[in-house]
């Protein structure tokens, strides 16, 4: 049994043990050091750049809908196939790509591709579109707005645009017959040949071994109509003019001019111009068994002041020259610094040409289409790859915009180009905002 001292001699060893403990450290040596104060941030900033990470991974794997999914977007859905444009939250299947450009304004429009497990729970709404508009626009950089051809082909028309046809614009002339009537044309214009002395004229004028081309009338009113060929008269032919030796109706040349340049006495007084043209056509009419053209001093017609022309003003100075014998007629839209124009020109007889109406593939036309004259109404017009021309009634910048073009992109055409393709509906925002016929809601 311990004895007191032994207890406490064993007090005092618990004592300077517990001292000794304090002033050495821990055991073994080491120190405890505290712990760093930013490790916890550290810690928080790693698990929050974590949680980013695989939100955004996530979204990678699983797309949701974008902000402002809800108005005015195209969806496209990439297992299906359909395609919805939004509206108050709700998804409009839409029947065609015009449509749905049309319904979405031009500042709003975005495309969402997204799946189909991604619009479940949204609610679907009526169909919306216009029945036969095209699926399929051309872009702004495929706009052909000059070159087309039209081309006879058999009864028929052989259209092109874009698409080559091997046609040049030609300065000769084409006889041609539509409807039991005959008319040469040439450059921009076509005229009629009178039915009565038909022959003797189409002779006059530099044609009578040209055999007619049998044309369509839609292509016919590709040019703008002229004054109609047929032997000209003047009035008062044969009085005599009081105070010369000269009659009207006679044709003189003055000494010194051109031996081409003549003119005709009128029984007003005065000396019209005759274009050579116009002198084969005169000496069919009022001309008839005149004597020889007379040579006069300019002193001798001195008083005699210079009249209008004799003929038209449309029909060119000299006479017509064919087309070369292996070409058939084409009409050609060109377009210069006066805007856009028909011109006569010619195909090789040889080249293909098939009824119908072709246009390079991926191309098209947005046009404003109007009837001849300043004064002309014209209609916006959009022609797509299948060569099937929209009316866009009561278009606006908004609406060209809403197609994916610029006002700068249209360009001009007579309305006569458009009566020779396919027609498809007229293409409005309104129009685009219905239920097609046997839809649903």
């Amino acid at each position: 049994m311990a004895t007191k001292n032994d207890l406490i001699e064993a007090q005092s060893f618990s004592r300077r043990r517990l001292l000794t403990a304090f002033v050495s450290g821990a055991p073994g040596g080491k120190e405890l050091e505290p712990a760093a104060p930013l490790r916890a941030v550290f810690t928080a900033i790693a698990l929050a750049a974590a949680v980013i990470l695989v939100g955004v991974f996530w979204g990678i794997i699983s797309p949701g809908l974008p902000k402002g999914w809800d108005n005015g977007r195209l969806v496209l859905v990439s297992d299906t196939g359909a395609r919805y444009v939004t509206i108050d939250g709700k998804l409009h299947p839409v029947i065609n790509t015009a449509s749905a450009r049309l319904l979405i304004p031009s500042d709003d429009f975005a495309i969402i591709t997204t799946d189909q497990q991604t619009l479940s729970g949204i609610a679907l709404a009526s169909p919306l579109g216009i029945v036969g508009a095209p699926d399929a626009l051309p872009t702004p950089s495929g706009l052909v707005d000059d070159g087309w051809t039209a081309c006879v082909a058999g009864s028929g028309v052989d259209v092109r645009i874009g698409a080559d046809a091997a046609a040049t614009a030609s300065t000769g002339a084409a006889v041609v017959s539509s409807e039991g009537r005959l008319y040469v044309v040439a450059a921009g214009q076509r005229f009629e040949v009178t039915a009565k002395q038909s022959d003797a004229v189409l002779r006059a004028v530099g044609l009578g071994a040209v055999d007619p081309t049998p044309v369509s009338a839609p292509w016919l009113n590709l040019f703008t109509p002229g004054t109609t060929l047929a032997p000209l008269t003047i009035s008062g032919a044969g009085s005599p003019l009081d105070g010369t030796d000269l009659t009207a109706g006679q044709v003189v040349h003055i000494d010194g001019n051109a031996a081409d340049e003549l003119f005709v006495v009128r029984e007003g007084r005065t000396l019209s111009p005759l274009t050579p043209l116009a002198w084969q056509l005169y000496q069919l009419g009022s001309g008839l068994g005149a004597d020889a053209v007379l040579n006069v001093t300019a002193a001798q017609v001195a008083g005699l002041p210079t009249g209008d022309p004799v003929g038209s003003a449309d029909w060119p100075k000299d006479a017509f020259t064919p087309l070369a014998d292996d070409t058939r007629p084409c009409a050609l839209l060109v377009r210069d610094g006066d805007g856009a124009r028909t011109t006569l020109a010619e195909q090789p007889t040889d080249a293909e040409a098939s009824a119908g109406v072709r246009v390079e593939a991926g191309h098209g036309a947005l046009v404003r289409a109007g009837g001849r004259g300043t004064q002309a109404a014209s209609l916006l017009t959009l022609i797509d790859a299948t060569g099937t021309a929209y009316a866009l009634p009561g278009a606006t910048a908004e609406t060209v915009k809403r197609l994916g073009y610029t006002t700068g992109d249209i360009g001009t055409a007579d309305q006569a180009w458009i009566a020779l393709l396919r027609t498809g509906p007229a293409l409005t925002e309104e129009a685009a905002g219905q239920t097609p016929s046997g839809g649903g809601g």
